[in-house]
């Protein structure tokens, strides 16, 4: 059966409102439309997705015919060959004026790319309320803060990564799509992350290239299966600030070395990542917040905007009540926010996180403390007794068992960091309903110029 009964439309739509994902909603014919690259208020010729029948269509803009006063030229111009965003409109899709971007350039992970910072994170305030009162039933106005330091939005990310194509050239998917769109340095990278050449790297046979970056030190896991001759190129085209790690071929690959960091869109997937040889350099990173250092994987998780660890960790110290005798930190990853909020409190730590090497780190980290850290899922974890407990989940959120377990628990505070509002919002409905109640909801633009945010919720009982 054809996947492509419903053919592909060009349609004039008039752009209502925001949407999760970095989309807006317009409607056709009484059927909503999903409309990318379009703004609150605008009217816009748009071309819908073919596919099969369904309740709602997709579509992409392809001319912007009455422009808001919010939409700037398309960052993503930057980051492509040729590209540029000095308001010429010269190759934009769009109308005079509008700054839309080219097909050549519409890669992924940029949906607020053609919008004023600040209005972006209007319109995420916006999605955030709406998914709160729709999927939880709660009534909030948060607001989404800067991140800190904020200038353009453009110089944020410590961690990239990057697909690469049959050619072996390195770049953003489409959106929605396999298709690699080269670029010519890491889209919104900070620092030595930003000032990589990507035009001059062609490597066949590798499948995708993942950067971080902490302090002063670098590294690049290189994914797939490239000949010698293409890890030698790798490794003179890389600087030498940078660690260089490799997974493993053959019958090393099986064997294993513990447990990756979480994947892409900090998804609960526990199963075991493919072995690393390290080329050159280490195998883990160095990140200082505050003065203190936690160890962390080459390949694991950490939080990805440059001021996000410091920030988020001072939140959850300032909400702290004044007497703590013991605090829970659920999916802990290397201990952030619990060793964090454990050395302001003198309190005794238990730690529980899924990934195995994760944990060993925690463990090294929290070395100066009176800790206990399980390798574990979160859902077969017994709490002990803590009057607070600080979660930060996946992007699926802490789920029905985990709620239900700290609802049973002894803890009066709750500290909730939530990089999705929809699991968010699912997870406070089950919490508010075991007798918790929210004192504070407030968002953070922590992924700027993208449909993401981080929110940090504080809960009492």
């Amino acid at each position: 059966m054809s996947d492509t009964s419903v053919p592909a439309q060009d349609l004039t739509l008039d752009i209502e409102a925001p949407a999760a994902g970095g989309t807006s909603i317009a409607r056709h014919d009484g059927q909503v439309v999903f409309v990318s690259g379009a703004l609150p208020g605008e009217k816009v010729r748009v071309r819908t997705q073919a596919g099969p029948p369904a309740r709602f269509l997709r579509a992409a803009v392809t001319e912007v015919i009455e422009a808001s006063a919010h939409r700037v030229p398309d960052r993503r111009l930057d980051y492509v060959p040729g590209g540029s965003t000095d308001g010429s409109g010269a190759g934009f899709a769009a109308g005079p004026g509008a700054g839309a971007v080219p097909d050549s350039a519409g890669f992924g992970g940029m949906e607020f790319a053609h919008v004023d910072l600040a209005h972006s994170r209007t319109l995420k305030a916006e999605v955030l309320n709406d998914q709160l009162q729709r999927i939880g039933h709660i009534d909030r106005a948060a607001e989404v803060l800067p991140a800190p330091g904020e200038t353009d939005g453009t110089d944020w990310r410590t961690r990239v990564q990057l697909a690469v194509d049959d050619e072996g050239r390195a770049g953003m998917l489409a959106p929605r799509s396999h298709a690699v769109i080269p670029v010519t340095t890491p889209p919104l990278a900070a620092g030595p992350l930003h000032d990589l050449d990507m035009t001059t790297l062609h490597v066949p046979g590798v499948r995708r290239l993942e950067f971080a970056w902490a302090g002063d030190h670098g590294a690049l896991i290189v994914r797939g299966r490239p000949t010698a001759q293409v890890l030698d190129e790798i490794e003179s085209w890389l600087p030498t600030s940078f660690s260089l790690l490799a997974e493993a071929t053959g019958p090393e690959q099986s064997r294993g070395r513990g447990r990756g960091g979480r994947p892409r869109g900090r998804g609960r997937s526990h199963a075991p990542a493919p072995a690393l040889r390290v080329i050159r350099g280490d195998r883990t990173l160095t990140e200082t917040v505050d003065g203190r250092d936690f160890t962390v994987g080459a390949d694991g998780f950490w939080q990805v905007h440059r001021d996000a660890a410091a920030l988020l960790s001072s939140e959850v110290v300032r909400v702290l009540p004044a007497d703590v005798g013991a605090i829970t930190d659920l999916y802990c990853g290397v201990g952030l926010l619990g060793i964090t909020a454990a050395r302001a409190t003198g309190a005794p730590l238990f730690g529980v996180e899924g990934v195995e090497t994760a944990i060993a780190h925690a463990r090294d980290n929290a070395a100066d403390l009176e800790s206990r850290f399980l390798a574990l899922s979160v859902d077969r974890a017994r709490l002990p007794d803590s009057e607070v407990i600080i979660l930060d989940p996946p992007r699926a959120g802490a789920g029905k068992k985990a709620t239900s377990a700290i609802i049973e628990s002894a803890a009066r505070t709750l500290v909730y960091v939530s990089c999705d509002p929809a699991t968010l919002a699912r997870d406070l409905t089950a919490l508010t309903g075991g007798g918790f109640a929210i004192e504070s909801l407030t968002g953070f633009d922590l992924f700027p110029l993208t449909s993401h945010l981080e929110t940090v919720t504080v809960l009492r009982r």
